[in-house]
């Protein structure tokens, strides 16, 4: 009698558990950052971290909800608002202890861009790059390390509100170089009918500050969900380290 009460008593703590963890709910937030995380044409939220995000959610039983904001809103958000999350975000030391983090999701490494036809911009090394004007989205985690390279705002540095006006500024040669990676440049450049054959890519920008792009849960979010997840999203790696989410959207 005692083994069989013994046996109930754990049957109900593990329904109650996976119980819980079926019936939760998160908020998930993100940008628009292609391939990673952007609206298709059909109104669809996609991109390679986002689908991965997806598949895990439905792996741990767990609803989620993704809302696509501009990122300074999106990172505000993130830190407020209970039972939610962010992708694709970069952990750094100063943001590592007000989340718990999950990933690392897909990435690629980051470099300077400048347009083909403009051949009297030359980078032998990462010093020439401040000769030179930059275009970044206001807020982003760049930001913060161009300047440490030896952009300045007002100067060579132009933060602006989203990418689709840096890339005109860009693209009409108003600027000198962008960031992009081998992921995202294409992304970048389509929308304009501009390709990958239109530009060069120059110097790799180093990130020694930065790590990711993860997914990152706010305080809130219970420790047995934030291990769930991370369970279902580990699994999901090793198959294949994400390579058919990244042919998926590979331009």
């Amino acid at each position: 009698m005692v083994i069989i009460k013994s046996f109930l008593s754990l049957f109900f703590i593990f329904f109650s558990y996976y119980a819980q963890a079926e019936a939760f709910e998160l908020t998930i937030y993100t940008e628009h950052f292609s391939p990673y995380n952007f609206e298709n044409k059909a109104g669809q939220l996609v991109g390679i971290n986002l689908d991965i995000v997806k598949d895990v959610c439905i792996a741990s039983d767990i609803k989620c909800d993704f809302q696509m904001l501009p990122w300074k809103r999106a990172y505000s958000l993130v830190q407020k608002k209970e039972h939610s999350g962010i992708i694709s975000i970069a952990k750094t030391a100063e943001r590592a202890p007000i989340f718990n983090w999950v990933g690392p999701l897909a990435s690629s490494q980051t470099f300077f861009y400048k347009l083909k036809k403009n051949t009297n911009l030359k980078m032998n090394n990462l010093n020439d790059a401040k000769q030179f004007s930059l275009a970044i989205v206001r807020g982003d985690i760049y930001e913060s390390i161009v300047k440490k390279v030896g952009f300045e705002s007002g100067k060579n540095l132009l933060a602006i509100g989203d990418e689709m006006q840096y890339m005109h500024l860009f693209l009409n040669s108003k600027i000198d170089l962008i960031l992009g990676s081998e992921y995202t440049i294409g992304y970048q450049l389509s929308p304009f009918g501009y390709s990958e054959d239109d530009v060069v890519r120059l110097q790799e920008l180093p990130l020694p500050e930065i790590a990711g792009n993860y997914i990152a849960f706010n305080k809130s979010v219970p420790n047995y969900i934030v291990e769930r997840f991370n369970r279902e999203f580990e699994k999901l790696k090793k198959k294949d380290n994400f390579s058919a989410y990244k042919k998926r959207y590979k331009r």
